[in-house]
């Protein structure tokens, strides 16, 4: 496997290859790299042959020496092998990426700092129907794939709406394979702190055929992934500075011995411990008819059907915005800035949930292409596209409340200490006074039409080598549906209760409060079975208030003219964009009705609706420049604007507030929604690199890039004041968007790969790859107050590297893999954070790969991911005031996998 700068033309990659030829092919399209022959066929006597990773890593160093623009890869050394099995975590490897995790797998990933991601399949739309405008990186199987192309910085026939990049995954067709082509892989995996075993599979049939309506191709690929999780966490939120002019705080500070010191206290502290698995189910069918040699035309369907569950336990104790009562007398410590570190609380609210979640996505993408030549000069190309995606999730929350004695905390060290008493113990039935139950559905539903015609005329000689130009329409459309979050207060507790032991959480490495009570786990993760213990007659009710809807309108246009003049050689080109836009929603308000029995349930829902509409040009001119400095030694210039609109889940225009029921009255009260008039964002994106290739397997590269981003979108809470019908009024903090002035990104990545060949006898097998990126970037906080007013873009850590050890002689091929990234912002204000942006901690994780070639047809491998066990941890603004400590399982992974 190699992490490698991939030409969208002159190049002669091999997708999925393990057999490597060093040539370079003319000029081709990233489709035509993507869809060339396994083995390819150099000059006569000027072919070079390596093999497995060294072939992977000298066909990088080739395609990223001949590049016309900036584009780095990840190819499959061989089917069914990316380097790493989860697609986010294999793009982490690659300078100037960034990757999120979710439950212990990289989930989504930010390019240069830069979360407005571009998802493409096989240089296509495509995403998951959730708002997103993207896909969802954890949906698809990375076993069918043939490599990924991560373009950063855009020229003109590249599709708009990248303001960081384009992460375009390749599949493989039939006319890759000289003739028929089989491949299978049979995975056992081992989950360590869920303690489970998953498997997974994949199978790949591939044949073409000469016939006498010219060549046909078939590939039929399949593979089935599922994997398991735990996921354990403590949380402390959230701080309130206390207001010596307030009574209530002025009473608190004297208690404390603090009154005229600045003391600022957690309202709250609790642990989640969540269990949970996914199941992806990958298909990919191609058909290639090549009639004539001018003539070749592809067919493909592509579906990614994602399966996520979770259920958990959730324990706390917390005041919410109200005052917090230490034990008078108790020992308390402070950080320097008055910040809490240690002490005891009385007589505060305790929460015990028992929830379950379920996601289903399921995307499906029709494809068409036409590549024809009438001319030897001129090629034209064709293409059409159909996206079908749905997605459904489904919120299940079974609450138990009650009060505690007492709260002991200690945030100071790495693992916070949380100790909390009742009389009557937490795991009896007696010291909770209430229960209530929330649900919550919502689908939605997507499509993509896309028309698409490209023509490019080479000619014969002179400074300009090709003109390209073509013409693009999309219409997106995404519709979601959603019943609100339903309130059912419980009349008495529910006698399906069951003892937690908590004796293992956090691996035992925790100082807890003993077992809990709790609603049964095996009840919570059937919906049905919830509703009928509960006596629930029902799920919910869509409505109409909980729809909206997003309809995106594209017209594009594009021309580019490469040139070449030694020693310089490049692309200037210009994309013209139209782009409608219509949203529509609801404003909502749904109260809480008594009934004659006491019960409290969601009222008739009160709602007004939202329609706007928005339409605008973007011109995006692009130059692409590479000066051969020598033989060995090249630099490169790159400019260019780009738009990124705003995602559909930013712009829907609903706000749906449901009033708190009587358990929930200490809870903060939360609502988020989107905000139609948002603008797109535009960068001006600035490249220069230089690149050194000193031998066959070696290379010493670096960039530096600078974005300047107007209308960045950012994260921002305000307080409201909502009075609903029956007059009760309460404060919602409510999650939006806004448009901030200006963002800026620089940054500088340095790369180098090589093997040793030199070394002597085994030591020849080693080799390395490491990157090191540094990402500067500077954007207004939401805060107006306080010890944060500025902020890096959310997702961006200023500091990542990755340091790669590989060996391979013979018939072993072995990796370690380190990623590593400095502290970055989650978001730029949350709920209960006193509009303090979340900070996530430096982390680093470990992984690790051995390969053993039993037959040239049939290798086993070993591979292990967060081999070092890392924790994660966020905090609030500052580091004396931590949020959550979470730490999740080690996969170890057997794999099988047969090639003929």
């Amino acid at each position: 496997m190699s992490y490698m700068k991939y030409a969208p033309r002159r190049a002669a990659l091999l997708a999925g290859i393990s057999i490597a030829t060093l040539t370079i092919a003319g000029q081709a399209s990233a489709q035509d790299a993507a869809s060339m022959p396994q083995e390819a066929t150099a000059e006569e006597g000027n072919a070079i042959v390596v093999t497995g990773v060294r072939a992977s890593l000298s066909s990088a160093q080739s395609i990223k020496r001949n590049s016309d623009v900036i584009v780095d890869s990840i190819v499959a050394e061989d089917i069914g092998k990316l380097p790493d099995r989860n697609v986010a975590e294999a793009l982490q490897r690659i300078p100037g990426i960034q990757v999120q995790r979710q439950y212990g797998e990289g989930s989504s990933v930010a390019i240069r700092g830069l979360t407005q991601v571009r998802t493409e399949l096989n240089g296509r739309d495509i995403f998951t129907a959730s708002g997103a405008n993207q896909l969802s990186l954890e949906d698809i199987p990375s076993e069918l794939l043939a490599g990924i192309d991560v373009y950063k910085n855009p020229s003109a026939d590249q599709i708009e709406d990248q303001l960081s990049g384009t992460i375009n995954f390749r599949t493989r067709k039939p006319f890759d394979f000289d003739g028929f082509k089989a491949a299978a892989t049979l995975t056992q995996s081992h989950f360590d702190l869920v303690d489970k075993f998953k498997p997974s599979a994949s199978l790949l049939l591939s044949d073409r055929w000469d016939t006498g309506i010219g060549e046909i191709g078939v590939l039929a690929s399949m593979s089935y992934q599922k994997t398991a999780f735990r996921q354990d966490t403590i949380s402390t939120e959230p701080f309130y500075t206390l207001d010596p002019s307030n009574e209530s705080d002025a009473a608190v500070l004297a208690t404390l011995g603090r009154t005229g010191q600045a003391t600022t206290l957690p309202h709250g502290t609790g642990i989640g411990q969540v269990f949970g698995d996914r199941r992806r189910l990958g298909m990919d069918f191609a058909v290639q008819w090549r009639p004539s040699d001018t003539l070749e035309l592809t067919a493909e369907v592509f579906r990614s059907d994602y399966k996520f569950r979770l259920d958990d336990y959730s324990f706390f104790a917390y005041t919410s915005t109200s005052a917090i009562i230490p034990q008078p007398g108790a020992p308390f410590s402070y950080a320097d800035n008055g910040d809490f570190q240690s002490g005891t609380f009385i007589d505060l609210p305790i929460g015990d949930n028992t929830s379950a979640q379920t996601r289903r996505s399921k995307t499906t993408d029709y494809s068409l292409n036409l590549k024809w030549e009438p001319t030897a000069n001129l090629t034209v190309r064709a293409d059409g596209q159909y996206v079908d995606a749905t997605t459904r999730n489904l919120r299940s929350i079974f609450g138990l409340n009650g009060t505690a004695d007492t709260l002991y905390q200690d945030i100071s060290g790495s693992v916070p200490v949380v100790n909390i008493t009742a009389s009557n113990g937490l795991a009896n039935v007696a010291t909770y006074n209430s229960a209530f139950y929330l649900d919550n559905l919502n689908e939605s539903k997507a499509s993509d039409k896309v028309g698409r015609l490209d023509a490019e005329y080479r000619f014969d000689g002179g400074i300009l080598s090709s003109i390209k130009a073509g013409v693009r329409y999309g219409d997106r459309r995404n519709k979601t549906i959603d019943t609100g979050y339903r309130y059912t207060g419980l009349s008495s507790i529910p006698t399906q209760l069951e003892t937690v032991n908590l004796d293992d959480f956090f691996r035992g490495d925790a100082d807890l409060f003993g077992d809990i009570i709790a609603f049964q786990r095996g009840i919570i993760q059937n919906y049905q079975q919830t509703l009928d213990v509960l006596g629930i007659d029902g799920p919910p009710a869509y409505v109409q208030s909980g729809t909206n809807q997003q309809r995106q309108k594209s017209y594009a246009g594009y021309a580019t003219a490469f040139f070449k003049t030694d020693p310089v050689d490049g692309n200037v080109g210009v994309r013209v964009v139209r782009t409608n836009l219509d949203v529509s929603g609801y404003y909502q308000q749904t109260p809480i009705i008594i009934g004659d029995d006491g019960t409290e349930t969601t009222g008739p829902t009160v709602f007004n609706p939202i329609a706007v509409s928005q339409s605008y040009t973007s011109v995006l001119p692009s130059l692409n420049l590479r000066v051969h400095l020598a033989d060995d030694l090249q630099l490169r210039f790159a400019a260019a604007k780009n738009i990124a609109r705003p995602s559909f889940t930013q712009l829907n225009p609903s706000l749906t507030l449901t009033e708190p029921g009587s358990a929930q009255q200490d809870q903060v009260h939360t609502a988020s929604g989107g905000n139609p008039n948002l603008k797109p964002m535009k960068s001006d994106n600035l490249d220069v690199s230089l690149e050194w290739y000193f031998s066959r397997t070696g290379s010493l590269t670096a960039a530096a890039f600078y974005k300047r981003i107007k209308n960045y979108i950012q994260t921002a809470v305000s307080t409201r004041t909502v009075t609903f019908d029956n007059g009760n009024s309460y404060d919602y903090e409510v999650t939006s968007y806004n448009n901030v002035a200006t963002g800026k990104v620089k940054g500088v990545e340095l790369a180098y790969q090589q093997f040793f060949d030199f070394l002597p006898g085994p030591l020849s097998g080693l080799g390395m790859q490491a990157n090191f990126t540094y990402v500067d970037s500077k954007a207004p906080s939401p805060a107006t107050a306080g010890p944060v007013t500025n902020v890096p873009l959310e997702l961006l850590s200023k500091y990542n590297y990755n340091l790669v050890g590989i060996y391979e002689l013979g018939g072993v091929s072995a990796r370690v893999a380190y990623n590593w990234r400095s502290k970055y912002v989650v978001t730029t204000a949350g709920n209960g954070t006193g509009n303090l942006p979340i900070f996530n901690k430096p982390f680093g994780q470990l992984d690790a790969s051995i390969t053993y070639n039993v037959t040239p047809e049939f290798a086993l491998t070993v591979d292990g991911v967060n081999l070092a066990n890392a924790r994660r941890s966020t905090y609030f603004g500052i580091d004396t005031r931590p949020r959550d400590v979470v730490v999740n399982d080690r996969r170890i992974s057997l794999t099988a996998r047969i090639t003929y």
